[in-house]
């Protein structure tokens, strides 16, 4: 029965055709709810990775519309402040201390 992942699968990677995928998608579907990755093939090319666990937004909605939940309350520092801290060291071409 196709779901979650099983502990004792072994992750795999297997490479299909658009054309096969087509044919055969919710074989293939199954597969990837088993563990197996999937790599979409087209002219010799990858044109997709298809993983169980990669979550997108759902139809409707817009990557932006995400809320981050509150700060963490061991978190002191806040990050905006690292980050502009890291730019301002390497523009200013200062090594890490």
């Amino acid at each position: 029965m196709a779901g979650a992942p099983r502990d004792d699968a072994v992750a795999m990677t297997k490479s299909v055709t658009v054309a096969e995928l087509a044919e055969h998608l919710r074989e293939h579907l199954a597969e990837v709810r088993d563990g197996t990755t999937l790599e979409i093939v087209e002219d010799g090319q990858t044109v997709a990775v298809f993983r169980a666990g990669i979550h997108y937004p759902r139809p409707g909605t817009r990557t932006g519309d995400f809320k981050p939940g509150p700060r963490p309350p061991n978190l002191k520092t806040d990050p905006a402040e690292i980050i502009i801290e890291e730019r301002e060291r390497r523009r200013s071409g200062e090594k890490y201390k």
